[in-house]
């Protein structure tokens, strides 16, 4: 469970899981804690959405008429519960309509009666903390064809024992004897072809990257095996064959790579697909029409149509004053103003109250969010990206292949038999194939795994727990990473102390509008029903006007009282009367002072990069006890890239949410997010996390060093048992049988420490 969050009441860990358990009671839905069990996860809860993207669906089942197909991707399915309550919402909207929710790919599968709103139902459904979106998630799983390719190994695997138990109880002749080899050896040839294909490409795509990691020992292993007990097959020396044991330790070493592919593939689908600028549409108005396009379509001259809310895709010119964030694209926590004739930069949202047209001032192929929302990099295998695997594979494979070799020359000096030399040099081969790294470690990546998720952190990269426990730099951003990316009243008791036709004046006003400052004061009220008939005036740059017995006003304080003495940014008055002076400030997470401090006392260097303006930036630093030397502001997407470029030695962790921070994750030699809410910088990313805290970016880090120690105590283990294996090799007492014994205990030990080491109870685990 994720540490409460100490501003939140009641038992909750963040103001989203309260929302959400308010609703789910409101609604007559408890049945959805009863179904989830005691594992509970934290619910990554944001305002409003975009939803353009829909209007390309409805247009498509308005062309088709009566019933059809809908496929929506979804975001936060994680149990059976989420699958019963999304269908319990189904239900509640789409009569005539029927659903199929997949929550292993994260999908909707509808069948969409004309009458259905599909608008109202995506509404609802994300108002429990899912999100919704485009199908572009795709359905090919890397280890689906693991899973084939496991059931195939085992099967062949427990079929080879069946045979080989038969041949160590003493059969030595006959039908079946002979019968029994060949079977064993035909089912070694599939194995092979079946299982060891995969560890054989991974190999070879290693070496032409010039990179060397522990499928190279694996694959090595399984090929001079194969080959030495086929020669022992063929010159029928069967007691030199070993086609039972390299049978199963096949079939391991697939199950170990299965382990690691579903989770980090359950990681990824739990979120939305980044389609990059492809997802991002635009409302264009042409001949009086409003259409919805993709915003590749884009060109100098359009006329686009901007809701509040809305993200602006081009350089655009407005025609009268407008407040837009740019949050998104240089960290600036306040909005600013616009005055007509100005352009606006791509990546920027509308803050306004009513919808306005603003002109693109250049094509979309020229805008900078192309750049910024480019394809990630691909992230190398899990072993391949740290020097420490590259640098243990090399010593494996030279010392598996001179063990085998001194084993092979030695009984070729003594004996003069080539086939008994062989057979030793086969055994050395097969007692030393990696299993406590192809099966224990896997599996200790699991548990790891399992882990984090508990503690609210998913790991996309299959090589971050091993990048991680190299790091000794952590950079955060600063709006929406290292605060929680929204403002708050500094003190909310003003507004709670005005009278009640005041108070009401005031809800009316921030009820209808998403400036930020306007939502932290609707907060600070702490109410939610408002006049719909209450006619509201907004004027761009100073803020907003109510009629009701007066004139209500809240925004600039020399527009709502002038000539008052004022402290805060916000003022709210009536007739030029000061009623309430208001301060907002930028809200930072609930434990970022704590986490940074037990960041310092566990030797990492904390660093605050961000694009917002130095003072700001500063401020936030002292706020969080990270060193004003270390608080570095005022950087562009491209400066910022630069600065990590200029400090990362392999060592450095960036967490970052905003598009302005997308340049950052790929040049990271780790990087992390809390941006579930934009799938493009997971998608970049090594991991995300949906705790309303930073504790477990510090979790993440703990774990990859005691990751690091349990592959330690599993090399020592591996060592211990090698030096005996290759002793009994040399010694010519390395039988099958001796030999199928001893590797199965070598890797259940190895299994043993690592699922003690890492129980739910240890204190890693603990906050």
């Amino acid at each position: 469970m994720n540490p409460i969050d100490e501003a939140v009441d009641g038992d909750f860990c963040c103001e989203g899981c309260a929302a959400v358990y308010a609703l789910l009671n409101e609604r007559n839905l408890g049945r959805y804690y009863e179904l989830r069990g005691g594992a509970g996860r934290a619910v990554a809860r944001g305002g409003a959405r975009d939803h353009k993207w829909l209007d390309p669906i409805e247009e498509a089942r308005k062309a088709q008429g009566g019933t059809a197909r809908v496929e929506l991707d979804i975001q936060g399915m994680h149990c059976s519960a989420c699958v019963w309550l999304v269908e319990t919402l189904f239900r509640e909207h789409g009569a005539g309509s029927s659903i199929i929710v997949n929550p292993a790919l994260g999908r909707l599968d509808i069948t969409a009666a004309p009458d259905l709103d599909l608008s109202r139902l995506v509404d609802d459904i994300e108002s429990f903390g899912y999100r919704l979106g485009p199908p572009v998630k795709s359905a090919r799983r890397a280890s689906t064809g693991l899973l084939a390719r496991l059931g195939v190994c085992v099967a062949i695997a427990m079929n080879s024992m069946i045979f080989a138990i038969a041949i160590y109880a003493g059969l030595r002749e006959g039908a079946a004897y002979t019968l029994f080899l060949r079977l064993n050896f035909a089912l070694s040839v599939v194995s092979v072809l079946v299982g060891g294909s995969v560890f054989f490409r991974a190999a070879w795509s290693g070496l032409k990257r010039r990179v060397l990691h522990m499928d190279l020992p694996i694959a090595l292993g399984i090929a001079l095996a194969f080959a030495g007990s086929v020669y022992a097959f063929v010159t029928h020396r069967e007691d030199a064959a070993f086609f039972d044991t390299l049978n199963v330790f096949i079939a391991l070493m697939i199950l170990g790579r299965f382990l690691q592919e579903r989770v980090l593939e359950r990681n990824r689908l739990t979120l939305l697909a980044s389609d990059g600028v492809d997802g991002l549409f635009a409302r264009r108005v042409r001949d009086g029409r409003v259409e919805t396009i993709k915003c590749t379509e884009l060109v100098t001259g359009d006329v686009l149509l901007v809701a509040p809310g809305d993200l602006v895709p081009v350089p655009a010119r407005i025609d009268a004053p407008a407040t837009f964030s740019l949050d998104w694209i240089n960290g600036e926590s306040a909005p600013r103003v616009f005055r007509a004739g100005d352009v606006v930069p791509p990546g920027a949202f509308f803050c306004g109250v009513r919808a306005i047209e603003i002109a693109a001032t250049s094509d979309f192929a020229a805008s900078s969010l192309v750049t910024l929302l480019r394809t990630p990099r691909a992230r190398d295998d899990a072993s391949s990206a740290t020097p420490w695997w590259q640098r243990f594979a090399k010593i494996y494979v030279a010392a598996v292949l001179i063990a085998a070799s001194i084993g092979f020359a030695a009984w070729m000096i003594a004996t003069r038999d080539f086939g008994r030399s062989l057979g030793v040099a086969t055994a050395v081969l097969i007692v030393t194939c990696p299993c406590a790294f192809g099966i224990a470690t896997p599996l200790a990546y699991d548990l790891f795994q399992a882990g984090l998720r508990r503690a609210g952190l998913f790991v996309r990269s299959a090589g971050f727990l091993d990048r991680a426990a190299l790091v000794r730099t952590v950079v955060f951003d600063k709006t929406g990473t290292l605060t929680s990316g929204r403002l708050s009243v500094r003190e909310p008791e003003t507004l709670r102390a005005l009278a009640p036709e005041h108070r009401r004046a005031l809800r009316d006003l921030v009820s209808r509008s998403n400036h930020p400052k306007s939502a932290a004061i609707l907060r600070a009220l702490g109410e939610t029903t408002y006049d719909a008939s209450a006619c509201v005036t907004e004027r761009a740059g100073r803020g907003m006007q109510l009629s009701r017995g007066g004139h209500y006003r809240l925004g600039a304080p020399s527009w709502v009282a002038p000539g008052a003495v004022t402290t805060g940014d916000v003022a709210f008055g009536v007739d030029g009367r000061l009623l309430a002076d208001i301060t907002t400030i930028e809200e930072r997470r609930p434990d970022a002072r704590r986490e940074v401090a037990a960041l310092h006392d566990d030797g990492y260097d904390v660093w605050l990069l961000s694009g917002d303006a130095r003072a700001r930036v500063e401020s936030a630093a002292r706020d969080v006890g990270i060193p004003v030397a270390r608080a570095v502001g005022d950087h562009s997407p491209n400066e910022k890239a630069d600065w990590v470029r200029a400090h990362d030695r392999k060592d450095l962790l960036m967490v970052g949410d905003g598009i302005n921070d997308s340049l950052v994750v790929s040049e990271a030699y780790c990087s992390g997010t809390p941006a579930v809410d934009r799938p493009f910088m997971a998608a970049r990313s090594d991991f995300y996390f949906v705790a309303p805290g930073l504790h477990p970016v510090r979790v993440a880090l703990r774990a990859s060093r005691a990751l690091a120690r349990i592959r330690r105590a599993n090399l020592f283990v591996a060592v211990a048992y090698n030096v005996l294996a290759v002793g009994l090799a040399y010694a010519g007492l390395m039988s099958p049988l001796v030999c199928a014994v001893i590797m199965p205990a070598s890797s259940l030990s190895t299994i043993a420490v690592s699922a003690i080491r890492l129980s739910p109870r240890r204190s890693l685990w603990r906050s």
